[in-house]
């Protein structure tokens, strides 16, 4: 386990094996309206919240003079108010107001809070996690996806499950008709073709899940499939012609995760009213039998190690190939 540090974008924690120089997403964006919002993202309590310009910014959510919640504030004349002693901070970070002290006196170094880089995009929130630089790149995305991100349906998850596992499962098409058999009962066991392969930073799987038949796939048939991952937390899924959902991951600390997902489904007239159909099945039925497998699979954070794969699990050995290099992980 690594030392407590200071990480250059001002935050300051844990450093846990989480991939770093990439934008992480940390709410949907409707969710910061009026008061300030707080969420616990990549071991850091934070507070979200929208200076007079409309812009969201990002804090560290302990006020530097006594450590209360500034969540637990309120918005005041473009500045961030603490609940304690009312002391203010612009959307930069600086202190301006210490009411004990008056208008005369100065304002104490120190109180400063630190402001990494947040995008609005995509209907969400994104913190850059990283070193700084004088241009960041832009926030991870699938060009294959419609513009307006309105036209799909976004659901929201708290697993009790970390990051590794989370992505592992991101990519795992063959544990649909055993862990879903209640929505997949019609799904073949045998997952063939099946091909996983490596774009830069990009994992690409597709196969289909056909029945075993003791024959060659014929090119017809079955359950076609394909899950994409942009390294190391952007999922996009495709099942048969018209429907795609995407997903991005996020950690909240080294034993939780904050998943957001969102369905497109191609039909004129009725796509949205089956995304969300669909997106409401995946809620109430689908998510909860994984987040019950993986809670009750072990090591927690497993790794190649751990496991034994087998040719289906290409598309997990890529991204944990990935990871090894990125975190250093052993």
């Amino acid at each position: 386990m690594r030392t407590a540090h200071e990480d250059r974008t001002g935050l300051a924690g844990v450093e846990a094996r989480w991939p770093r120089d990439t934008w992480y997403p940390l709410l949907e964006s409707r969710r910061v309206a009026g008061g300030p919002v707080g969420v616990t993202r990549l071991g850091q309590r934070l507070v979200l919240w929208r200076g007079g310009d409309g812009q969201v910014v990002a804090q560290p959510a302990r006020c530097p003079h006594r450590g209360a919640d500034l969540a637990r504030g309120r918005i005041v004349e473009g500045t961030l108010e603490c609940p304690y002693h009312g002391f203010r901070f612009s959307t930069r970070g600086a202190c301006v107001r210490v009411p004990c002290e008056g208008q005369r006196r100065p304002i104490r170094q120190g109180l400063e809070l630190p402001v990494p880089p947040v995008r609005e995009e995509h209907g969400l929130l994104w913190l850059w996690w990283g070193e700084p630089r004088a241009e960041l790149p832009p926030v991870p995305w699938f060009s294959e996806l419609p513009a307006d991100w309105r036209a799909g349906s976004t659901r929201t998850l708290d697993w009790r499950v970390p990051f590794v596992q989370a992505m592992e499962s991101t990519l795992d098409i063959h544990h649909l008709p055993f862990a879903h058999r209640r929505v997949a009962w019609w799904a073949g066991e045998l997952l063939e073709p099946y091909e996983a392969r490596l774009e830069g930073p990009l994992i690409r799987t597709r196969g289909v899940l056909r029945k075993d038949d003791g024959k060659p796939y014929s090119g017809s048939g079955g359950w076609a499939l394909e899950l994409s991952v942009l390294f190391p937390h952007l999922m996009l899924g495709r099942f048969g012609e018209h429907t795609r959902v995407v997903a991005a991951v996020c950690p909240v600390d080294e034993r939780n995760t904050w998943l957001v997902f969102r369905y497109h489904v191609d039909t004129p007239g009725v796509g949205r009213l089956l995304a969300w159909a669909t997106a409401s099945l995946e809620v109430a039925m689908v998510q909860p039998e994984d987040h019950a497998l993986l809670l009750g699979s072990r090591p927690r954070t497993p790794t190649l190690e751990n496991h034994k794969l087998v040719r289906a699990d290409a598309g997990i050995a890529l991204w944990h190939k990935l990871y090894r290099q990125c975190t250093r992980a052993p």
